[in-house]
């Protein structure tokens, strides 16, 4: 049948296919369709057995069959009564757990406001040492350059004294305009 004339199935809210079914019960109890891989491979091997015309290997893996097939039983038992007590347990765990009062939510959401608060000061903080490590960094720069620039002059210039900015003269020239 071609793709074009495929029709996409739409299940209802809550269905699960086949595949998702199986995985869900395997979660739930592994050895069930362990034990019915084990009874069909012991099936398989007696029909096997029976064309070969080997009887008596084939009533071994019959009865090989017939015990996997008891102990399949006895595993979907046990597993349902183990399913059953965690469900009881889980709802019992659920009916004792202690709800917050409305004055244990307001704390817990004043703890969170004052957290995040902290968190963008200690942001901001960070940006600011960036930012002035950065500058002092243009400024090591720059002051370099001019050291380098002047011993190709042949003009010693301390770098070490030397003020980041200039001394306020008291005067501006941009007031001279």
């Amino acid at each position: 049948m071609p793709d074009s004339t495929r029709v996409a199935t739409v299940y209802p809210p809550g269905y699960e296919t086949w595949g998702e079914k199986f995985q869900r019960k395997f979660k739930e109890n592994p050895w069930v369709p362990l034990g019915c891989l084990a009874t069909c491979g012991a099936l398989l091997m007696s029909a096997v057995k029976m064309r070969q015309g080997r009887s008596k290997e084939m009533n071994y893996w019959m009865r090989a069959r017939v015990g996997l097939q008891g102990l399949t039983l006895v595993a979907l038992v046990a597993g349902s009564m183990a399913l059953k007590a965690a469900k009881e347990k889980a709802e019992l765990e659920a009916a004792n757990a202690p709800e917050l009062t409305q004055e244990q939510i307001r704390q817990l959401e004043k703890e969170k406001e004052e957290f995040e608060m902290r968190l963008k000061e200690a942001e901001y903080s960070h940006a600011q040492e960036m930012a002035l490590a950065a500058g002092a960094n243009v400024r090591k720069a720059k002051t370099a350059e001019a050291a380098q620039k002047s011993a190709a002059v042949g003009v010693e210039v301390d770098t070490e004294n030397r003020p980041s900015t200039p001394a306020p003269s008291g005067k501006s020239w941009w007031k001279m305009w």
